[in-house]
């Protein structure tokens, strides 16, 4: 399904038009034609991440790695809780590579 939008990208692209871009084809050329209040919605939603991810960082017991909190709620030394760390590393680590 993902490989479909490669194809019919250069000719269905319904938001497009609604945004004023005429070049959906080139991402340098669609990043300029792109209205002001568009980029901004993109630069503030990446400020908000940040800004959320800076504040999960300073609570008490926070550990690098977790800013979902997950530690919390489990024992570091649950075999479960193991598993499940070495599955996200090890497809981590797939994602990377592929």
């Amino acid at each position: 399904l993902s490989m479909a939008g490669i194809f019919v990208e250069p000719w269905f692209h319904p938001l497009a038009t609604s945004c004023h871009i005429t070049s959906v084809t080139n991402p340098i050329q669609a990043g300029i034609e792109l209205p002001f209040a568009g980029k901004a919605q993109i630069l503030g939603y990446c400020a908000v991440v940040e800004l959320l991810a800076n504040y999960v960082k300073k609570a008490p017991g926070y550990k690098a790695g977790d800013l979902l909190g997950a530690s919390y709620y489990t024992d570091e030394n649950n075999p479960l809780w193991i598993s499940y760390q070495e599955k996200e590393l090890n497809n981590g680590r797939l994602a990377m590579i592929s």
